[in-house]
């Protein structure tokens, strides 16, 4: 098994209404590790129109928003003294307390600051910094009472499009029994190529996007980024961690450079007209397997006058991505703004 960057082509041919030809080409990918496909679809001049939330914000911050500062004592609820003594979790601005709703066995929501409605171009390497090292304190408290909860993983949906349900900035951290399809699936197809080839996939997968510089955008410290090749939505952007495998192997240090990153691939979203996204860090059960954390980012649109979502049968039903855009074009934009960090 080796890394290959498998595509083919088909054309849908019809006529106007006047007879003319007109061709269509839908190029479909395939993944260079877990094989699943996506489609390359015609763009039409996609122009996307970024909402704003400022008349949101006024009317759910402050009193009306259970994270705001004047109710984040009052409302939310506390950890186990198992986790933390304090009842919650704090690094700088950030604050970690149980979700009321969750997703697994362990759950916490991660607020990164007090201010209500940050938009992309607002938030701070410190303040992206001491988000995600408080999620990593709390994966960490977790792993040490909890020896079944191996699945772990830190995800953030920013802003309504994405799923996010207040508008108030926070991440997700998930720690479970049982691994999601997106972890079981990687799990299992990254150790079959480290059988097959003798090497981890993802330092792999960097080294020869390194070589083409076709998808890759560059690294900060030990980060890796580069867009995926069978993309997941119109933007797929990858950072790979190079030297951590799991949650105690990444340092301070780690997280400068992947909010430094993370804040060049904001810069690429805004150019674009993307103002939301969802976002996945990945942290494999066994550090044995020697296979280093990874993120996925793709943003979250939605299309025309109506406000059309942007998974339709296709992503939902058929669990095959649809992108617009052109990863090679798309790494480009992106290489132009970690230039400017370099």
């Amino acid at each position: 098994m080796t890394i290959e960057f498998r595509k083919q082509g088909e054309v849908f041919s019809f006529q106007d209404n006047q007879g003319n030809d007109i061709e269509r080409k839908t190029e479909i990918r395939f993944d260079p590790l877990t094989g699943e496909s996506a489609r390359l679809i015609f763009d039409p001049g996609l122009k996307i129109q970024p909402p704003d939330y400022t008349e949101a914000c006024e009317q759910t911050g402050g009193k009306n928003c259970p994270f705001c500062s004047e109710n984040l004592q009052k409302l939310t609820p506390l950890f186990k003294r198992e986790i933390t003594a304090q009842g919650r979790i704090t690094q700088g601005g950030a604050v970690v307390f149980p979700n009321l709703f969750p997703y697994s066995k362990h759950n916490g929501v991660v607020i990164f600051s007090d201010q209500h409605y940050v938009r992309l171009e607002e938030f701070t390497v410190e303040m992206i910094k001491d988000g995600f090292l408080a999620a990593q304190s709390y994966v960490q408290r977790v792993a040490a009472v909890d020896s079944k909860a191996r699945y772990a993983s830190i995800n953030w949906n920013y802003l309504p499009l994405s799923g996010g349900s207040i508008l108030h900035p926070h991440i997700q951290v998930m720690v479970s029994d049982s691994p999601s399809n997106y972890q079981k699936m990687v799990a299992e197809k990254a150790l079959d190529f480290k059988k097959d080839m003798g090497k981890e996939y993802f330092t792999a997968l960097c080294e020869t996007e390194k070589t083409l510089e076709e998808r890759w955008i560059g690294e900060v410290g030990d980060i890796a980024w580069l867009h995926a090749f069978a993309p997941k939505s119109h933007n797929d952007f990858i950072a790979v961690f190079s030297k951590a495998y799991s949650i105690d192997d990444v340092k301070e240090q780690n997280w400068i450079d992947f909010s430094t990153g993370l804040r060049a691939l904001f810069a690429t979203l805004n150019e674009q007209g993307f103002a939301s996204f969802n976002l996945m860090l990945h942290i494999s059960p066994n550090p044995e397997s020697k296979q280093p954390i990874h993120v996925r980012l793709i943003p979250r649109l939605t299309l025309g006058l109506l406000n059309t979502s942007d998974i339709n049968f296709f992503q939902a039903l058929h669990q095959e991505p649809l992108s617009f855009k052109l990863p090679e074009e798309i790494a480009a934009i992106a290489l132009k703004h970690f230039e400017k960090i370099q």
